[in-house]
């Protein structure tokens, strides 16, 4: 295993729900980048294609054979005129996501490079960066005017998704690599193979009320949360956390806490909201308020077990936690809960091709301080399923969209099953499942999640398919 210098940033974006607001005065940046050479892979079958790395690959051949049968591809690099996608980030301001381009890039160097590209052509990124809501207009309308460009990829945004959707709606299909706000989980012609942040935040509320009772061996009937003072956060517990708990049951208290807070006041929040004498405790805040609540947690020597999302799992925490003498990297008994596989329990061949492939890229481009978690993987996901779908001809718009509606999976680096259009209430979310696993002591282990087929498909669970 290589050694790995990691700068981690949170996947999970919950504080992306209705976010947008942030908004910055830089303006984007429009390029286009051409990719790496190219290999495409195979589809998934129940055989991989037989392959034989170069001597000088820097992959392992089982990530090769992996990332073959999935995309549906030939081994080898790939040659001649390029294949376009378009790519929308945001990148440049504040708040910024580059650790989503790393995915694309990595994903389009793995596939142009061994993966045999595009029908044996080599992918080129059409890239363009957003920092303020009206850039998605901008990219939507450079995204229009190449006739190139048959599909669009998007990283991770916070603004600009609304114009960048209406603009681009019916014309040229949108693959969503990290949905976070509204208008994405709205969108009608954008689509994502993950069960994004609602997804999430109800499996907390799930899992909380239908499983965490039998693993801790307990009655699980009051719930105590605390969010952060935002709309993001303010919607997040008042649309999709409170209502799931109360109609499953449990009596929920709510306390917000502003971003800024520290040990002590939220400490304070943490007494308002019950926490002490509730069954179950869910953070639904950033990283830093996470660190908050764990030293207020410690200080009001409160044991009530805890469940949060992947905003918590990051590398302030996990430096945090080597500053005050804990085991292992996250607060020992906490749940955290993602898209049914992680960065750091092996055992998933995707999850393994990933970050053998990401590492790989990384070496290649002379970086060191990689992110290569949060939007990474995702992103990374996204792409191999588009070369799935355009080695298996669709290479238009039109054979898009109708790749994505017959897409059932498996999807990459995502745990349970995929329809696109089945969730009623979020019509662009085309994963269901979410997986939970759980620090113990020096270890983070798998609980209910992709590795054990045990995912929490929460839109079954709440009937809302």
């Amino acid at each position: 295993m290589r050694s790995r210098k990691i700068s981690f940033v949170a996947g999970l974006a919950v504080l992306g729900l209705l976010a947008g607001a942030c908004s910055e005065d830089s303006s984007s940046e429009s390029t286009s980048a051409p990719a790496t050479e190219a290999p495409t892979s195979e589809a998934p079958t129940s055989e991989a294609p037989s392959t034989d790395a170069p001597s000088e690959s820097p992959l392992d051949q089982s990530t090769l054979d992996t990332a073959l049968a999935y995309t549906g591809g030939t081994a080898g690099a790939a040659s001649g005129d390029p294949i376009y996608i378009g790519y929308v980030n945001q990148e440049g301001g504040t708040p910024a996501f580059p650790e989503a381009s790393n995915g694309a890039r990595s994903a389009v160097w793995l596939i142009n490079n061994f993966l045999g590209g595009i029908g044996g052509r080599p992918i080129e990124l059409v890239e363009c960066f957003v920092t303020k809501e009206e850039d998605g207009q901008k990219c939507a309308q450079e995204m229009l005017a190449n006739d190139d460009v048959q599909v669009v990829v998007t990283g991770a945004m916070f603004n600009g998704t609304a114009p960048l959707l209406d603009g681009l709606k019916d014309k040229k299909p949108v693959i969503l690599g990290n949905p976070t706000t509204t208008p994405e989980f709205l969108a009608t012609d954008a689509y994502a193979f993950t069960p994004g942040s609602p997804g999430v935040v109800q499996g907390m509320s799930v899992f909380a009320a239908n499983y965490l009772g039998e693993l801790e061996g307990k009655e699980i009937k009051k719930a105590a949360v605390v969010y952060n003072d935002n709309p993001a956060g303010t919607i997040a517990f008042t649309a999709l956390t409170k209502p799931v708990l109360e109609s499953l049951g449990l009596e929920v208290t709510g306390v917000p806490v502003p971003d800024t807070a520290g040990t002590s006041e939220m400490a304070t929040a943490i007494q308002s909201a019950g926490a002490d004498t509730a069954d179950v405790f869910l953070p639904l805040v950033t990283v830093q308020s996470c660190i908050g609540i764990y030293d207020a947690i410690k200080t009001l020597e409160i044991d009530t077990t805890v469940v949060t999302t992947g905003l918590c799992f990051g590398t302030p925490m996990q430096d945090h936690m080597k500053s005050v003498g804990e085991p292992g990297k996250l607060p020992d008994g906490w749940y955290f809960v993602g898209y049914g596989f992680s960065y750091e329990i092996a055992g998933d061949p995707n999850q393994d091709a990933y970050n053998d492939a990401v590492f790989a890229w990384a070496e290649t481009e002379g970086i060191e301080d990689l992110e290569y978690t949060g939007f990474s993987g995702p992103t990374f996901a996204t792409f191999m399923t588009v070369a799935q779908f355009m080695n298996g001809g669709a290479t238009d718009g039109a054979g898009i969209r109708a790749a994505v509606k017959a897409f059932a999976g498996p999807q990459w680096m995502a745990a349970g099953d995929m329809k696109c259009g089945a969730n009623a209430t979020f019509p662009s979310l085309c994963g269901f499942s979410v997986g939970i696993q759980k620090q113990e002591g020096a270890e983070y282990v798998s609980v209910l999640d992709g590795y054990n087929g045990k995912a929490i498909n929460p839109v079954a669970e709440l009937g809302q398919g």
